[in-house]
C-alpha cells in the first residue's frame, strides 16, 4: 500500500510541477513578474527567494502545485510595475503563458516515451492462447496459436503496444482490421473486428478478456528468487533458490498457482513440500494479509526466479536515441489525439461515464507499472501527462482552456469580459470539476468491490 502511495504522490507532484513550470518560464520570457512558484497547496513548510523576487515555497499537501503571477485582478499592483502584471501583457502572450502549461505536459510524454524506446522495453509477444466461444474475437476469425501483428494499420509487438493501439478505438462503430501470424504454419492473414459490439466489463475493465482473446503466459518455474527481509517467508526459513512442489497438499506446477493460493489465504498456516540443493524439506508458514482493491489477500513476501524464456517468446522495443525521436514524437501525437477523441465520445454518449478513472484508480496504476519495471512506469507517467494536458485544455472556467476561451470570446466582442460574468464561469467550473471528482472517485470505488 506504501508502495503504490508512494508512486502515486511522485507521478502526482512531478507531472503537476512540469505543468506549472510551463507556466513559470514562459510567464518570466514574457516579462511577468512570478510572486510565488508553490510545490503542494496549503500552508508553507519553507521558501526561498531568489534576486527577481519569486518565492520558491515548499507547501504542506503534496499533491500539485501553482503558480502566482503580479497580476491587477487579484490585487493592487505598485505604478513602477504595472508593466509587469500579467494583465498588462498582450493577447498573444497570455495566450503563451496559459498554453505553456499543457505544452509542457506534451513535451514530458515525449521524452517519457524517448527514453522508452533508448532504453528498450521487453516483453511477451501478443500470442493468443485460446479464443472465447461466439466473442468479438472468435467471430472474427482469431484463432488460439495466432500471432497478432498489426491493429488499424498500427504495428503491434507486445500486448503493451496492443492496448495502447486499441484505448483510441473504444467507442468507435467502425470495424476495425487486424493482422495476425499463425504460430503453427506461419501463414498470415487479415480479419475484420466488429467493435460495434465491443463493451468492457465497467466495474472491472479487462481489454483482452472484452475482445474474447485469452493471452499466452509461459509457464514460470516455482523457484524462489527473492525473499523479503522479515516477510512471513524469510520468518518461516524460506532461502532463494527453493523449488515449490506442493502447498497445504496441492501440487505446485506453476508460480502462479503458488500466487493464486496465498492471495485466497490471507492470515493462513501453510505447510509447504520443498526442494532445497536436492533434499525435499518441509516448512510450515503463516501468510501476512494486505488490503488489495478493498478485500484481504495471502502474502508471503517471496518473488520468483527470473524465468529464461526461448526468444520467439519475447519481443524488444529498442531504438538508437536518434531514430527514437520521431517514434517518440509519433506516440504522443497519436496519444493526444486519442485522449481527445476519447473525451468527444464521452460528451456525446458513446462511451459511460462509468470508464472515467480517478486518484485511486491512477494509484493503483502507478504501483502496478512500477513493479514491472522503469520503462512501464515511464510509459504510464507519459499517458497521464498526456491525460493531464488535454483535461487542461478543455473549454471549461478554472482550467488553462477556459482562459483561452474567455480570451477569444474578448477577441470577438472587443471589449473585455464583466468581472460577474467570469464570476459565473468560476462557479460553472467548479461545480463541473467537482461533479466529475465525484462521478471518478465513485467509479474507482465500484471497481473495489
Amino acid at each position: 500500500m506504501l508502495y503504490t502511495l508512494g508512486y502515486f504522490v511522485f507521478a502526482l507532484l512531478l507531472l503537476i510541477t512540469v505543468h506549472e513550470f510551463g507556466h513559470f518560464i514562459v510567464a518570466r520570457f514574457c516579462g511577468v513578474k512570478v510572486l510565488r512558484f508553490s510545490f503542494g497547496f496549503g500552508k508553507v513548510l519553507g521558501s526561498w527567494q531568489d534576486k527577481r523576487g519569486t518565492e520558491y515555497a515548499l507547501s504542506l499537501i503534496p499533491l500539485g502545485g501553482y503558480v502566482k503571477m503580479l497580476d491587477e485582478a487579484e490585487g493592487p499592483v505598485p505604478e513602477n510595475e504595472r508593466h509587469l502584471a500579467f494583465n498588462n501583457k498582450s493577447l498573444s502572450a497570455r495566450v503563451a503563458i496559459v498554453l505553456a502549461g499543457p505544452l509542457f505536459n506534451f513535451l514530458f510524454a515525449f521524452l517519457a516515451f524517448w527514453l522508452v524506446l533508448v532504453i528498450g522495453i521487453q516483453s511477451l509477444a501478443p500470442m493468443v492462447e485460446a479464443v472465447k466461444p461466439g466473442s468479438i474475437v472468435a467471430r472474427a476469425g482469431v484463432t488460439a496459436k495466432d500471432e497478432i501483428l498489426s491493429l488499424n494499420g498500427k504495428k503491434v509487438t507486445s500486448w503493451h503496444d496492443f492496448q495502447y493501439a486499441l484505448m483510441p478505438l473504444l467507442g468507435t462503430v467502425d470495424p476495425v482490421p487486424m493482422t495476425l501470424k499463425s504460430l503453427t504454419n506461419g501463414q498470415q492473414k487479415t480479419v475484420t473486428l466488429p467493435l460495434a459490439e465491443w463493451k468492457m466489463n465497467e466495474k472491472k475493465p479487462d481489454v483482452l478478456a472484452s475482445l474474447g482473446i485469452v493471452p499466452f503466459l509461459p509457464t514460470i518455474p516455482p523457484i524462489v528468487g527473492e525473499v523479503v527481509a522479515d516477510s512471513p517467508a524469510a520468518l518461516g526459513g524460506l532461502q532463494v533458490g527453493d523449488k515449490m512442489t506442493s502447498v497445504n497438499g496441492k501440487l505446485i506446477t506453476d508460480w502462479l498457482i503458488l500466487v493464486d493460493f496465498v492471495r485466497q489465504h490471507p492470515n493462513a498456516s501453510m505447510v509447504f513440500n520443498i526442494i532445497r540443493q536436492g533434499d525435499a524439506k518441509t516448512l510450515t508458514l503463516t501468510s501476512a494479509s494486505v488490503n488489495t482493491k478493498g478485500h484481504e489477500e495471502g502474502l508471503l513476501g517471496v518473488r520468483s526466479q527470473r524465468a529464461n524464456w526461448p526468444p520467439h517468446w519475447l519481443r524488444t522495443q529498442r531504438e538508437a536515441p536518434l531514430e527514437a525521436i520521431p517514434t517518440a514524437l509519433m506516440q504522443t501525437a497519436r496519444l493526444t489525439s486519442a485522449t481527445f477523441a476519447l473525451i468527444g465520445r464521452l460528451i456525446t454518449g458513446k462511451i459511460s461515464l462509468q470508464t472515467i478513472s480517478g486518484p485511486v484508480g491512477i494509484a493503483v496504476g502507478a504501483g502496478e507499472s512500477a513493479h514491472n519495471g522503469v520503462a512501464y512506469y515511464l510509459s504510464f507517467l507519459a499517458l497521464v501527462s498526456i491525460s493531464l494536458g488535454v483535461m487542461n485544455l478543455l473549454p471549461i472556467p478554472m482550467l488553462d482552456g477556459g482562459h483561452l476561451l474567455y480570451y477569444l470570446l474578448e477577441t470577438l466582442r472587443r471589449r473585455p469580459l464583466s468581472d460577474e460574468f467570469k464570476s459565473m464561469g468560476v462557479y460553472f467550473g467548479l461545480a463541473l470539476l467537482v461533479m466529475l471528482m465525484i462521478i471518478a472517485l465513485r467509479n474507482d470505488l465500484t471497481r473495489l468491490t
